[in-house]
């Protein structure tokens, strides 16, 4: 189907405005906690869309396209041209979606709550691959992401399911199991000899200062956001090296570190000033009250509101 206006729809099946466009995205829902995204499309208009997290795993490849998610409106993680990815998105987490203009936005997305995909590790008594591990359990708080080229497999996997021409029931049943071989082939993907912790990377002296000085930019200024690839440009290091450098180096992400600066300030400010609770989200950063509550919930275990009757 083509036509003017595309009405696109979130990895859950909730409905998003409709953007001018020619394709045809659909989403289904197979129950038990599983979906489907199978998109397809090319927007004549730059979209941004909104969502909160509903504790899912996401496993996509892409074809085409070029897109970005913004997490609590600070960190950006770039998905160009082809690429394989695996995210928790947790619940409440704000992401906003970037799909550029101009580009054929073709991929597919399998979406499983992390509950069932829990399951699926204890019943199969499996050992999460290394690239998982972070993604699955490592904070409570930030989003997670692993990111990899494609595998011949799983660029086959996506244009059987792109391609598919079955109808009715069928169609369901085939895209159903195409689905879930698409997760399993993934999580192979990841379980790979090379991966352990740390080994895909070494600081040098200079490194080590650099990324110290990246510390020290977050820790004056986090209140300006902290875009990878403007840290990147501002203290010449790589995306890899300033990443997993950082993490290595002071035992938590940037994303992270720099969510902890905010949280904090927004407690300090809970705490010694008579600011509202909307207006102690406005002053780090949030532009959603009930985004900020989520966030400063995950983070310190009590609502804002609770932190204001503690003591220090």
């Amino acid at each position: 189907m083509t036509g003017s206006m595309l009405s696109l729809q979130s990895a859950t099946g909730s409905p998003i405005p409709a953007v001018s466009g020619t394709g045809a995205p659909e989403v289904i829902d197979f129950g038990s906690r599983l979906w489907l995204s199978i998109d397809n499309y090319r927007l004549r208009e730059r979209f941004d869309g909104l969502f909160h997290g509903e504790d899912m795993i996401k496993f996509h490849v892409r074809l085409s396209g070029r897109r970005s998610l913004t997490f609590d409106g600070f960190d950006r993680l770039a998905l160009e041209d082809t690429a394989t990815a695996v995210l928790l998105h947790e619940r409440d987490l704000p992401k906003t979606d970037h799909i550029l203009a101009d580009h054929d936005e073709v991929s597919i997305t399998v979406a499983m709550n992390r509950s069932r995909f829990m399951e699926y590790l204890d019943a199969g008594n499996t050992t999460v691959p290394v690239a998982l591990e972070d993604v699955i359990s490592r904070y409570a708080y930030s989003p997670r992401l692993a990111t990899a080229v494609p595998t011949p497999d799983e660029i086959r996997l996506a244009k059987e399911i792109l391609g598919c021409r079955r109808t009715g029931p069928l169609r369901k049943l085939f895209l159903e199991a195409k689905a879930l071989e698409f997760i399993h082939i993934v999580l192979e993907h990841l379980v790979s000899p090379a991966e352990s912790r740390g080994s895909s990377i070494r600081l040098t002296e200079r490194d080590k200062r650099r990324l110290q000085q990246v510390r020290e930019r977050l820790e004056t200024s986090f209140m300006e956001g902290a875009r990878i690839e403007d840290l990147t440009r501002e203290f010449g290091l790589n995306r890899n090296k300033l990443c997993t450098g950082f993490r290595n180096l002071f035992g938590v992400s940037i994303f992270d570190f720099a969510s902890g600066l905010r949280m904090s300030e927004a407690r300090r400010l809970l705490r010694e000033s008579s600011l509202s609770v909307s207006e102690v989200a406005l002053s780090v950063g949030y532009s959603s009250t009930g985004a900020f509550s989520s966030a400063f919930h995950r983070f310190f275990g009590h609502s804002p509101s609770e932190s204001r009757g503690l003591i220090l």
